[in-house]
């Protein structure tokens, strides 16, 4: 019985220290409805029932206590998972490079949600999660669109350059189609294949997922901000398996007005 009394001291000084900075819930307080409440209030019914004689009712009111607790660890570990997994995209992205301020912010922000779990703090850790989920689609929005500005910046160098080759070269020289994509807000590996620009083919997604296999896990998920490969030499061969793989009517009858590279034939 000492050493279950002993315990319980233990437990309630944990959760003591982790309510110090937020101090009681007043009625009708959102706080009141916190695990890390809820465990105080029963590590107090605890001690009030050791204090009574009644060990049955302070190893029950113990016992819930303890699951709770248990209960915040396992939620703030998935919390911080899926919140590291979010930077890692970011830094896939190139988040850092292109919306340096918002990703650093987030960072910041990660930062003070290991804080956050470090106080056992529960409240804090939601605020911070979901300032944390608000700031990540910024980043991605705003790498996207920087991208995105960037590669227009490119493209308009690039049609001044092209206006400035001697008339006597190949007209076919003059064509030109993006070998990369910046992934939008919305966009798939269809829609992206089905673009003009891209194969004006959406059974020819394959061909973009097996380039870019290095950051596409899934081929049907995509992250804004991403760059994508867009292979731009393959054979009819090639073209009619890619075909096949995304479920095409009639993988052999490459439409008319597909993609396909100068010199190749469908």
């Amino acid at each position: 019985m000492k050493r279950f009394f002993l315990l319980l001291l233990v437990a309630a000084l944990m959760a003591g220290c982790a309510t110090s900075k937020a101090g009681k819930p007043g009625p009708g307080d959102p706080a009141a409805d916190d695990p890390q409440h809820a465990a105080l209030k029963n590590l107090v019914q605890a001690i009030e029932a050791q204090k009574k004689g009644d060990e049955a009712k302070a190893r029950e009111a113990f016992g819930n206590a303890l699951k709770q607790l248990k209960g915040m660890d396992r939620d703030s570990k998935a919390v911080m998972a899926s919140a590291a997994g979010k930077l890692r995209n970011v830094a896939e992205i190139s988040g850092f490079e292109y919306a340096p301020r918002e990703s650093f912010n987030l960072l910041i922000t990660y930062l003070e949600m290991g804080n956050a779990v470090m106080d056992s703090d529960g409240s804090e850790l939601r605020s911070l999660d979901l300032r944390f989920n608000t700031a990540y689609q910024e980043v991605q929005q705003k790498t996207a669109t920087e991208k995105q500005r960037r590669l227009e910046e490119l493209g308009t160098e690039i049609a001044q350059k092209r206006d400035e080759i001697q008339k006597q070269a190949e007209p076919a020289l003059l064509e030109t189609y993006p070998s990369i994509y910046v992934v939008r807000k919305g966009d798939t590996l269809p829609s992206i294949a089905a673009r003009h620009d891209i194969y004006n083919d959406s059974f020819m997604w394959p061909l973009i997922y097996k380039a870019n296999r290095d950051q596409i896990k899934d081929p049907r998920v995509l992250y804004a901000g991403q760059d994508l490969k867009i292979p731009r030499e393959m054979g009819s061969d090639e073209v009619v398996e890619a075909r096949k793989e995304a479920g095409a009517p009639d993988p052999e009858k490459i439409p008319k007005d597909a993609y396909a590279p100068r010199g190749k034939k469908k």
